[in-house]
Formats: structure tokens, C-alpha cells, sequence
């Protein structure tokens, strides 16, 4: 791995994940996710357009900063408020959300509300915003969860905050040991991808649900994708 962050595989995962043309929505406090929506825009040239909470359609944007929401983002480009993008979202127009849940679960249910009991819970967490309403609406959810075990990937989540099992979209995990992706034909998750430093097996014995093998890439990062990087993020906040 010579030193290169995880997350920097995660977001080269994140990448490879969005495809030409797609509309590209990222949520609040999702550096992943933005980070990999413009490696795949900007360093791939895939030609996505990108919106998110910042209300800014397709943003030029140099270098990230602490939040995603940054109202600077608009400044230099034409504005698309939320309640537009949402519209967007349930006419079925929008091609990929990210979130980054707590826990993922066998049956694609996220968590991002409680750590224990609903009423008593051990933590308390941000909650889920519009996680119910975007997640069966999509046709790609990308989950990223930054520590992959056991106890993010587990085999029933402590608390359903949103799901996209009766959907018919595409659903991933992206992690720091590769990539996930739930095939729906078989209602179960096989390994997509693994990175240059991990393996298929270090994935499963990472994950209280079973997971196929499948037939697994492996993503590595050359030096040009890790300078990308470095220059989208010059104060590293995405490993903070």
C-alpha cells in the first residue's frame, strides 16, 4: 500500500462506481463522496454532473473544504436549491446518492439513527434526513463506511432508518477492504472488488453476513490518482 491512506482506495472505489453522464447527488458531510464524484468528473473525465446540499449544479470546484453544504460552491456556478433536486430525486432522475451509514445489514438497511435500544440507545447518532425518502428512489445507492468489521456490517442493524430492499436499484458498499454490491436475483451481497492491500476472505471474515465471492477486481492507486487526490484535499481532511 506504500503509505497511501484507505480512504484515498475508497474514493478511487467511489469512482469507478459512477458511470458517464450520471446525475450525481452528495449529501451533507460526505468528503467520500465527493471526493469520488469529482476524481470520476474531473481526473476520469466521465462527465457527471454533480449536485448535493451545497445547492450548486456542477460545481467547479479547486479544492474541498470542512462541509459539503459550503455555500461558496454557488458562488461560480448556477444554482439548484434542494427541494428541486428532491423533485429530481422522486421523478426518478437522479442516478446515484451516497450515504454513510453506521451499520449495513444482509437486507440493504442502513442505520444512522441509534446504537442500541430506540428509546435507551448506547449512542445517539446524526439521524437519517431524507434516508427513507432518497434510498428506494435511486437508481445507485453507493454506502461508504470508512472501517470495515463486524460491527458496521452486520446482520441486523439495531434500528432501520432507510432501505432499498423493496426497490429494484443498484445498491454498494464501499469500504477500506473493497467493494460490495447487492445482487438482487439472489437477495445477497457478493465482493466486487478488493484492494491492492486486501483480499475477498479478509473481506468476509469482516462481515457478520455472508458475502459471495463473486469474481472480484482489484483496484490499486498509481501515483497521478493519489496526486489528484492530495490536490483536492490540501488539508487532508478526509482522513480527519
Amino acid at each position: 500500500m506504500e503509505n497511501k491512506p484507505r480512504i484515498d482506495y475508497v474514493i478511487k472505489g467511489i469512482s469507478s462506481l459512477l458511470q458517464i453522464g450520471d446525475r450525481v447527488y452528495v449529501g451533507l458531510n460526505s468528503i467520500p463522496g465527493l471526493l469520488g464524484s469529482l476524481m470520476a468528473r474531473d481526473y476520469y473525465k466521465k462527465g457527471i454532473r454533480l449536485l448535493g446540499v451545497a445547492e450548486a449544479d456542477n460545481p467547479s470546484i479547486d479544492y474541498v473544504t470542512p462541509s459539503t453544504g459550503d455555500p461558496f460552491m454557488s458562488l461560480a456556478s448556477p444554482v439548484m436549491i434542494t427541494p428541486d433536486s428532491f423533485d429530481l430525486i422522486q421523478k426518478g432522475l437522479i442516478d446515484v446518492i451516497f450515504l454513510g451509514p453506521v451499520q449495513i445489514d444482509k437486507y440493504t438497511n442502513v442505520n444512522l439513527s441509534v446504537i442500541g435500544n430506540y428509546e435507551k440507545p448506547k449512542v445517539r447518532l446524526t439521524g437519517g434526513a431524507a434516508t427513507a425518502y432518497v434510498m428506494p428512489l435511486v437508481k445507485k445507492v453507493i454506502l461508504w463506511n470508512l472501517k470495515h468489521s463486524k460491527k458496521s456490517l452486520v446482520e441486523k442493524v439495531d434500528f432501520v432508518t432507510g432501505t432499498a430492499w423493496n426497490s429494484d436499484n443498484e445498491v454498494y458498499v464501499v469500504t477500506d477492504l473493497g467493494i460490495l454490491h447487492f445482487c438482487r436475483a439472489k437477495k445477497s451481497w457478493e465482493v466486487l472488488a478488493h484492494y491492492d492491500y486486501s483480499s475477498p476472505l479478509e473481506i468476509a471474515d469482516n462481515t457478520s453476513f455472508e458475502v459471495k465471492n463473486g469474481s472480484p477486481e482489484v483496484i490499486s492507486l498509481n501515483e497521478d490518482e493519489e496526486n489528484f487526490i492530495n490536490k483536492l484535499d490540501p488539508y487532508s481532511l478526509r482522513i480527519q
